[in-house]
């Protein structure tokens, strides 16, 4: 089936092309209001059909008075650029080019065709304007003619960002059909990276997407993501200050070394300023919490031969609360037909049982959590086990403060300088440094008397002697009136950055026709998270006071602690004598040096020339997770870190050639060999990449590349320190030796089936790399300057992917190490070296211990070099744009993913999983879409986007839902030729999370796949002063 899919779309593209070789330019009618020079040159390429050269940077911010009528279009062009300074010139492949005044023009180093009606976009590595097609795009390091090349790349610009609303870096990713992984985000109010962003294309996990920043590196987020491996954090990239977004799709090493697995994203900020443009948006919500403003300027400087450009954003929001939304309110917004309310005051006997306090406590308690506490009950819970009610104090509004959306302050410069030495070599800086203040609400601190246990302090009963019995007191949750207020609970994210890159380039030998940079580049990431927490040994002895040994009957301690000193709420100053802020200071960072050479006409074959890029880098990462001490031992209760610090030195060495076949065919090689050292230790990999385009006619491309990727082990996995949490598990071994009879489901039959025990894990240097493949084939066609259609498949396979070994795999290991025999009888050497490993990571009480004789009191698992991930899809793509004399212009736009199969693999031995039909595990959707159409009619434009998600996998992983939709919608005016106002409303159906009737887990719904926002606005203003025609 997908073997005729393919041959069916590429038969499609060959007969339309056919059908659209014989168009010709004439003249025509021609109708182009006045505005926007880029803008109309863009129209006067679509009505004619003619091809247009120019650097959008140097027209960026002109005007032109518009022309109409029956027009050639050498006359339409010469009368839209009168009075610009700009000219026009045929170069020898019939292309116009666009120059200042009557400068030379130096032919184009090939007569291929560029892509007709758009300009070559800027770049950082662009070469002067006597090299018009020498354009740096995302996946190459050859500058070239066409953003087109073998992979498919998709560019969203500024423009974009703008028109479809997307108020953050965030909404722009999110946008992308290609990003499926559900990740945190900046609704993620724990965990182990709360409110950082990350990108996931193809839904390979985030640390097997590559980010740039102007082509370059920049630091990891100083934390783990899951708690397990690097990632690149966008939520501190300065939106108003981005000039274009490239997302490149496939395996890229050949290019960008490690890391390249799934894609690159290279976030390229604005480094033109035409006059000082100043900016200033404001936003809010219907239904109130999230309002936010911000304001962004970005200027320039020139004198003599120094020139710079400079841009500044100031950035505030406020928090959402979940008071402030009617569907996370209350735990009675729950779907379940049995809501609980929360254990405000619980006391459990041994057996997990209610012991009822009597409704005169819990009245006496009413006015906490602004008068929410009462007389609450829960079914099975009855003391004397007889299936009736059992009773507590709670409330269904002690959920009420969390942060349903972060709360965020934050401010970003971006500063580029260039010293122009001579003709020949430049000077350059480029600085990005931004802080970030993030301030999220979780919940309010709980509590549960408790005992440190392999680095954890886990819940443990006592026998209490005032009542004469085994009891567990909860606090779950404490009150809004004992923490004092909101304030002092709230997380607190401290995040500065800073990316610096300096060099030199320019070029050299005959007719300039190398290209050279040689930079260095410092990039840091420094957090500091203040963590609200409660101290475990002072809550103890406050609520149960003093220890007075251990009662011989349950093996349990004795307190003796009356009922009152529970049942009596803490003063804002008894509980601030218990709790106190967990201080963590993380830091990421990253220095690399680097050398490129570039040349586009290496050596002439006959049917053009051959490009060529070369790069050698070194360079050195390093990360450092330093948690508060009393975080790792167990001394907090519910709040545990782990500590991860090295670094690693890294080299690289790469080229890239592009060959021209023959005049309709070019070939493309890249190879490249990196080498990581870590330790004692070290890991090296070549990886090679192919392309193919194939134009058989100037509107049609053919496209395919083939091309390995790898992945260092990342400094996360190989460094991080013990870290531990409770967990539970089948001792497999115990109802093996003692109980065989209760198997293979042991779980449900063994007396040993479910047993509690400390999750332990840590990081390894002995991991070796991750190695990935990638095919990409499809075809990009233009049947009319109007119109494109592009449809690309992928393949992608990551082989030896890093995970952390499964409990219960050990477990079973560990019982057939043990027992020197597996479950279906075959003989296991127990002194292999293998099984005293296993071993080893399973810790067991003495045989003769007084209580749990050999019960599993901890296991540990390592990070190994184990899994697989493979994935395949399709990628459509079609833009038609519409001008029209009376109603002015139309551009529509649609783009969409298919995800054919993607499957996972744990270990060689275990099964596959397929999380396209596994809907319990995996909560992907198969497709994302998205569309958006703009009208544009004199100085007014309009647009309206949408977005389609296909249905996830509802919470009991019985079925899909059904598909989500958000609609958003700007209105643009240009007031004077240098003031417009625009209007931007998200979500304009104001539509809410996607009930889910199994979803019975607090909010409801599942938070990466859904937005709680609701209807939001945003009012914006820019205002142009100097620069080319200001007023």
């Amino acid at each position: 089936m997908i073997r005729s899919f393919r041959t069916s779309v590429l038969a499609l593209a060959c007969s339309l092309s056919v059908a659209a070789y014989a168009q010709t330019n004439a003249v025509r009618p021609v109708s182009i209001p006045a505005g926007d020079l880029v803008t109309a040159l863009d129209s006067l390429a679509r009505q004619s059909g003619a091809q247009f050269i120019y650097q959008a940077d140097q027209l960026r911010g002109l005007r032109t008075r518009g022309v109409s009528g029956s027009l050639s279009t050498d006359d339409a062009l010469k009368r839209l650029l009168n009075g610009s300074g700009f000219t026009v010139h045929h170069d020898v492949s019939g292309a116009m080019v666009i120059v200042k005044g009557d400068s030379p023009v130096v032919p184009p180093p090939s007569s291929r065709s560029t892509s007709a009606s758009r300009p070559a976009p800027d770049s950082a590595d662009q070469a002067s304007a006597t090299k018009l097609q020498a354009v740096v795009v995302t996946g190459s390091r050859i500058p070239r003619a066409q953003i087109e090349g073998p992979a498919p790349v998709t560019t969203i610009t500024a423009q974009d960002i703008a028109r479809n609303g997307f108020a953050t870096v965030s909404d722009v990713m999110t946008s992308l059909t290609q990003n499926l992984g559900a990740l945190d985000n900046n609704q993620s109010t724990d965990g182990f990276s709360p409110g950082a962003q990350a990108v996931d294309l193809r839904g390979l996990g985030p640390n097997h997407t590559l980010v740039l920043v102007n082509g370059r590196r920049i630091a990891d987020y100083p934390q783990a993501y899951d708690g397990n491996s690097n990632f690149t954090d966008i939520s501190n990239l300065p939106t108003s200050l981005i000039d274009r977004v490239e997302i490149l799709s496939g395996s890229a090493s050949a290019i960008y070394g490690s890391d390249a697995m799934s894609g690159v994203i290279n976030f390229i900020l604005k480094k033109k300023a035409d006059g000082t443009t100043i900016d200033y948006r404001v936003g809010d919500t219907q239904h109130g919490g999230g309002s936010s403003q911000r304001f962004q300027i970005s200027s320039g400087f020139s004198k003599g031969r120094f020139d710079s450009v400079f841009g500044l954003e100031l950035y505030e929001a406020q928090p959402i609360w979940d008071y402030q939304r009617s569907f996370t309110d209350s735990r009675l917004d729950s779907p379940s037909d049995r809501i609980v309310a929360g254990h405000t005051f619980v006391r459990q006997d041994i057996n997990g049982n209610y012991l009822d306090p009597g409704k005169a406590t819990c009245d006496s308690l009413s006015h906490l959590d602004q008068g929410s506490v009462f007389y609450a009950s829960r079914s099975g819970y009855a003391p004397d086990n007889n299936g009736g009610p059992g009773y507590y104090c709670g409330s269904y509004e002690d959920l009420d403060y969390g942060t349903l959306e972060n709360g965020r302050r934050s401010a970003n410069f971006f500063g580029s300088a260039t010293f122009h030495v001579n003709d020949h070599v430049d000077l350059f800086l480029d600085v990005l440094a931004g802080t970030s203040h993030q301030d999220s609400y979780n919940t309010s601190l709980k509590w549960l008397n408790c005992e440190k246990l392999n680095g954890d302090c886990t819940p443990t009963p006592f026998y209490n002697q005032a009542t004469g019995q085994v009891e567990q007191w909860e606090r779950n949750y404490f009150t809004l009136e004992e923490n004092g207020g909101l304030k002092p609970g709230e997380i607190r994210n401290i995040n500065n950055t800073l990316s610096l890159t300096t060099g030199m380039k320019g070029s050299f030998g005959q007719d300039d026709q190398w290209d050279y940079e040689a930079s260095f580049g410092h990039s840091q990431n420094q957090l500091k998270s203040k963590w609200p927490a409660l101290v475990a040994a002072k809550a103890q002895a406050l609520y149960l006071g003093p220890s007075l040994g251990v009662d011989p009957d349950s093996g349990y301690q004795i307190y003796n602690a009356p009922l009152s000193r529970f049942y009596t709420p803490l003063t804002v100053a008894q509980f601030r004598s218990i709790t106190q802020d967990s201080i963590d200071r993380d830091k990421s960072r990253s220095e690399d040096w680097s050398v490129t050479l570039s040349n586009t006409e290496l050596f002439h074959l006959p049917a053009g020339p051959v490009g060529f890029a070369a790069v050698a880098e070194y360079g050195n990462q390093y990360f450092g997770l330093k948690a508060d001490p009393l975080s790792l031992d167990g001394s907090y209760y519910g709040l545990h870190n782990a500590v991860a610090v090295g670094s690693r030195d890294h080299s690289g060495l790469g080229a890239e050639f592009s060959v021209p076949v023959f005049s309709q065919l070019m070939l493309t090689a890249a190879g490249r060999y990196d080498r990581y050292e870590y330790g004692a230790n070290a890991s090296g990999k070549a990886t090679y990449a192919l392309g193919f385009e194939y134009r058989p006619f100037k509107t049609l491309l053919l496209r395919g590349s083939l091309g390995t990727g790898f992945r260092a082990p990342d400094l996360s996995y190989l460094y991080a320190g013990d870290s531990g949490s409770s967990s539970s598990g089948t001792d497999y071994y115990q109802c093996r030796l003692d109980e065989p009879d209760t198997g293979p489901d042991y779980y449900d039959n063994c007396s040993n089936g479910n047993v509690d025990f400390n999750g332990r894990s840590h990081g390894s240097t002995a991991l070796k790399d991750e190695t990935s493949k990638s095919l990409t084939y499809g075809f990009v066609y233009s049947p009319t300057p109007n119109l494109d259609f592009t449809a690309d498949y992928y393949n992608i396979r990551v082989n030896n992917e890093v995970e952390y070994q499964d409990s219960d795999k050990v477990l079973r290991e560990e019982a057939d190490c043990r027992l020197g025999v597996d479950a279906n009888g075959a003989p296991v050497d127990g002194n292999s070296s293998f099984c005293q490993q296993v071993e080893s990571q399973v810790v067991r009480n003495s045989p003769t211990a007084g209580y749990n004789p050999n019960g599993i009191t901890s296991v540990l698992v390592l990070p190994i070099n184990a899994a697989t991930d493979h994935t395949s899809g399709v990628d459509f793509d079609t833009r038609y744009r519409l001008t029209t004399e009376r109603f002015g212009k139309f551009d529509f736009h649609v783009g969409a993913t298919y995800v054919i199969m993607h499957r996972t693999r744990l270990s060689p031995d275990s099964p596959v999983d397929n999380e396209m039909t596994d809907i319990y595990y995996y909560l992907i959707p198969r497709t994302k879409a998205n569309a958006s159409v703009t009208w544009t009619f004199r100085d007014f434009t309009t647009t309206l986007y949408g977005s389609r998600m296909g249905g996830i996998p509802n919470y009991d992983g019985t079925l899909r839902l059904a598909p989500s939709f958000n609609y958003n919608a700007t209105f643009s005016y240009n007031v004077t030729r240098n003031f417009n106002l625009s209007l931007a409303i998200d979500n304009l159906f104001d539509t809410k999370p996607r009930r889910d009737p199994t979803w019975t887990s607090y909010p409801y719904y599942y938070i990466p796949w859904n937005n709680p926002t609701g209807r939001a606005f945003f009012l914006e203003a820019s205002m142009k002063l100097g620069g080319s025609h200001s007023e």
